[in-house]
């Protein structure tokens, strides 16, 4: 008898059990569904991250000879340790092609001041310098910078204040800033940083201006000895 009736919950808990096999194995294949359209943060998109350093070229001379004067060599010799300490190593170094004609005081000189501004930060780190655009070509800088090669890129620009000035916020109002924002570069500022961070996250771009400071203000009238 008692055999009987254990027999008989035996099978009572076996139907229960294969009742409710089906609803197990639908819980079961919705979990591994769920899992396997997860993806670990690790794995998430990273955003494009690009960084612009917009600088002007060192102090000039009065009469102006496309040239820096000692003070804005000196400036000139300092600056790579202040990029290095502000924002490491850049990816490029632009400058203005060198063979470009600019008037100064109404004389027309080969402009190699900006170059000659970033050539030591180049011959620190290491690097060429693209020196391939006129320094009056606002727009193919601006297409140069916003290659798509240079996306997560730290960029070095050396130019010339009022050009840096205009394409500071064409940049800016390209990518949905305010123009204003981006205030006017005083002819007496040598020191000033233009700074664009450009964060491109899927189909979204957000872009952030600021200005920094070289710190270099006050070098030395007279040129180094060798």
């Amino acid at each position: 008898m008692r055999d009987n009736i254990t027999i008989a919950r035996a099978a009572r808990i076996l139907r229960i059990f294969m009742n409710f096999l089906p609803l197990r194995a639908t819980l079961l294949f919705s979990l591994v569904s769920i899992l396997g359209s997860m993806q670990p943060a690790s794995a998430a998109a990273t955003p494009d991250v690009q960084t612009i350093v917009l600088l002007r070229h060192g102090e000039k001379p009065e009469a102006g000879l496309g040239q820096l004067n000692c003070q804005g060599l000196n400036r000139a010799l300092a600056l790579p340790r202040v990029l290095e300490a502000k924002y490491g190593k850049p990816d490029v170094i632009f400058a203005p092609d060198p063979a470009t004609q600019k008037k100064d005081h109404g004389t027309s000189y080969d402009y190699v001041r900006s170059l000659a501004t970033v050539e030591p930060s180049a011959i620190y780190f290491g690097m060429p310098v693209n020196a391939a655009i006129d320094f009056s070509k606002t727009d193919d800088l601006r297409n140069a910078l916003l290659a798509p090669q240079y996306r997560r890129s730290l960029l070095v620009v050396g130019w010339e204040h009022k050009i840096i000035e205009e394409l500071a916020r064409q940049i800016v109002v390209e990518y949905g800033g305010d123009r204003a924002s981006v205030p006017h570069w005083e002819d007496n500022d040598f020191d000033s940083i233009y700074l664009l961070r450009i964060v491109r996250d899927g189909g979204a771009t957000k872009i952030n201006f600021s200005v920094d400071q070289e710190g270099l203000n006050n070098r030395p009238l007279t040129c180094p000895a060798g």
